[in-house]
């Protein structure tokens, strides 16, 4: 049987619930975060009692690492191969050149993507990871849409 309670929000966020109701399950939603909230503490406190898992927490953390650095180079090749397909000739070909080094075009798309990510108030190695896996794979976008049309080029 379910019980109902009564949520308390700010103003800003009730008008923002209200714009958005028909896109959300409330109950779900409230559910689903309180659920994993509940988790995390009762992991946490079998942690300090010594009855939690850690190998198996440090394996699903490593999973989740590996998923969010494969997310950051597949957007960063997606955005990369995007950049390029918009370029004008002299910035692609200035950046294909200097594609060892970071380009302004890759430092304006890294900044954005952070910012998308939420990255922008981390700080130290997982950000640092983050944003190199996203720049190889910028770099690696741009040089494979350069591959696929760099020989076209030269057809008169």
């Amino acid at each position: 049987m379910a019980k109902k309670i009564t949520l308390t929000v700010n103003e800003n966020l009730s008008k923002q619930i209200d714009a958005w109701r028909s896109s959300f399950n409330l109950s779900r939603l409230f559910q689903d975060a309180v659920s994993e909230a509940i988790r995390h503490k009762e992991e946490f406190q079998r942690m300090l009692s010594g009855s939690a898992d850690i190998p198996r927490i440090v394996e699903r953390l490593k999973q989740e690492k590996r998923g969010l650095l494969e997310k950051a180079t597949a957007e960063g090749k997606a955005d990369g191969g995007a950049w390029a397909g918009r370029a004008h000739y002299r910035e692609l070909i200035a950046i294909v050149g200097s594609i060892a080094g970071a380009t302004e075009a890759e430092d304006r798309a890294t900044t954005a993507w952070e910012i998308r990510q939420g990255l922008t108030g981390m700080e130290g190695g997982p950000r640092e990871e983050a944003l190199t896996a996203y720049r190889e794979g910028w770099k690696t976008g741009v040089i494979g849409l350069w591959d696929l049309i760099k020989d076209q080029l030269n057809d008169q």
